[in-house]
């Protein structure tokens, strides 16, 4: 009995050293199989990543526009304080062509330094400068729109101011370089008033009779928002300031994309105002849009529009329509209410999508005004 309790205790005390494990061919096949599985699903997970950011950037607009009418509903007004979207150059006299700028577009190459608007963003809208006359500031300040900040971000310019570190032709409108010396304060506030610059989707009257258009056709976001200002909803924005929002959301498409841009905040899209809509239906500036009214039997100026989610490989045709895109007509020359406003992301989505994607507009109905070829088909 002695002997056996004597060898049960050896045994714990040395356990045996023959105990099995795995060979170099058993580990070599289970990392084989593992390899064959993570190849097989980090495809699918790549496009749950991708899906997720949109996911994320339609909740934060779907936030943004619930608290946008949450203020309008307890203020009657939009917020203040919201970023201009334009760079100043110094030494040019306000109301004077070239006194605002669209920052530089980014040329999508993280190699030569970010510049500040997302491709997208300006693809989408082809912003232009648009000089505010007297009775715009003055509608803008009822809507509570006071004060703004003023962008003025010169990236993509370098400090001497004789050279771009991205591409100056991805704009349709080229950018003047400006000086290191004369350039303005970063977000530096100013009041609104007349002769102000701001961007505005797809046109812009930057002098008493000069309204600039676009030949471009095809990848725009939204018909709709044509003639209307994109400002920035930043931190100093009084939808944060008042505490209806922590804090301002960013895009985290945008935040992946820093190398390439530097603007990453939501934008409000405010409605047509009743005067730039007067502007625009004036018989000197409005014979620059009457080439584009696709419908003379109805007042104002109608776009006709064909959205889709894969562009064509071909021209589009309007009239016949044989690809079956969407078609619709949108006026661009009248005036708005204010809960027509609504909110892109800094790669200028818009929540909800409004039936597709993207848009071809035909700005050449009846003659191939802006460059556009003979009527009913449009390459763009």
């Amino acid at each position: 009995m002695k002997t056996q309790t004597h060898d049960m205790q050896k045994e714990q005390k040395n356990p045996k050293k023959s105990q099995d494990g795995f060979t170099l061919l058993e580990i070599l096949v289970v990392l084989t199989i593992m390899g064959f599985l993570i190849a097989m699903v980090a495809p699918r997970l790549a496009g749950i990543s991708g899906g997720a950011v949109d996911t994320v950037c339609d909740s934060n607009q779907n936030r943004m526009v619930t608290y946008m009418s949450s203020f309008f509903e307890q203020t009657n007004r939009f917020p203040n304080k919201l970023t201009n979207l334009v760079i100043e150059d110094g030494i040019i006299a306000a109301g004077t062509a070239g006194k605002y700028q669209i920052p530089m577009t980014s040329d999508q190459d993280p190699e030569n330094g970010a510049e500040v608007l997302a491709a997208e963003f300006y693809e989408r809208n082809h912003f232009h400068i648009h000089v505010l006359n007297d009775d715009e500031a003055k509608e803008l300040k009822k809507m509570g729109i006071v004060k703004v900040f003023n962008l003025n971000d010169y990236s993509g310019q370098n400090d001497a101011g004789d050279d771009f570190t991205g591409d100056e032709t991805t704009n349709d409108i080229a950018n003047d370089l400006v000086l290191a010396a004369d350039r303005k304060p970063v977000m530096e506030s100013v009041t609104v008033k007349e002769d102000l610059g701001v961007a505005m989707v797809g046109c812009g009257i930057a002098d008493a009779n000069f309204v600039a258009t676009n030949k471009t056709e095809r990848g725009w976001g939204e018909p709709e928002f044509i003639g209307r200002i994109v400002l920035g909803m930043g931190p100093e924005c009084s939808l944060i300031t008042s505490g209806i929002i922590g804090n301002a959301a960013h895009c985290p498409g945008g935040i992946q994309n820093t190398d390439n841009c530097t603007y990453n905040d939501y934008s409000l899209v405010l409605p047509r105002l009743e005067a730039t809509a007067a502007r625009m239906s004036d018989a000197t500036i409005g014979a620059v849009f009457i080439p584009m009214d696709g419908d003379t039997d109805e007042s104002g100026i109608q776009i006709s529009c064909l959205s889709y989610d894969d562009a064509p490989t071909s021209g589009y045709d309007y009239v016949g329509n044989t690809e079956n895109f969407r078609y619709r007509q949108f006026t661009i020359d009248e005036a708005q209410e204010a809960w027509q406003f609504a909110t892109q992301c800094p790669e200028g989505h818009m929540y909800p999508e409004d039936d597709g994607e993207f848009w071809g507009i035909d700005f050449a109905p009846t003659t191939p005004a802006h460059g556009g070829p003979s009527a009913g088909s449009i390459d763009g």
